[in-house]
């Protein structure tokens, strides 16, 4: 993996609090759809990537720290 420090910037603005939080609405309406056709793999899937999406917001507001254990 290459030092360039253009590179790496580039990588850490591919993702956003604003993306994230149009990504978790997109879910909140897909989880609605799957909730209204009772379609229950569908919806066990999207909360995975909800919880994916949630972790990964709470990682950006700590600054990228992980929580102690």
């Amino acid at each position: 993996m290459s030092n360039d420090p253009f590179k790496i910037a580039s990588i850490k603005r591919g993702v956003t609090l604003n993306s994230l939080k149009d990504e978790m609405y997109s879910l909140n309406m897909r989880m609605r759809l799957a909730m209204q056709h009772h379609n229950e793999e569908a919806q066990d899937d999207i909360k995975e990537q909800m919880a994916a999406v949630r972790a990964e917001i709470e990682r950006m507001c700590l600054g990228g720290a992980f929580p102690r254990t």
